[in-house]
């Protein structure tokens, strides 16, 4: 049981460490609230090199909520 266990949360550290940051933002004017971030498919399936590229998608969900009014809550 122990080795079984060592392996479950190995493989939990594995997807944890390869989730991107998560970003909340909130919409002054509305109240509405956004996340940007926190995904693990293309980082885990990708690497390093998918883990960048959705890094990128991650900054340019933050760029276009800011570009609409919204402020960073984190």
């Amino acid at each position: 049981m122990p080795i079984r266990a060592f392996v479950v949360l190995s493989g939990a550290a594995l997807f944890a460490a390869c989730t991107t940051p998560v970003t909340t933002l909130r919409n002054p004017q509305t109240g509405q609230v956004v996340t940007c971030g926190g995904n693990t498919a293309s980082s885990v399936a990708g690497g390093a090199i998918g883990y960048s590229i959705q890094r990128g998608a991650d900054d340019r969900c933050v760029e276009n909520y800011v570009a609409q009014g919204f402020v960073r809550t984190n």
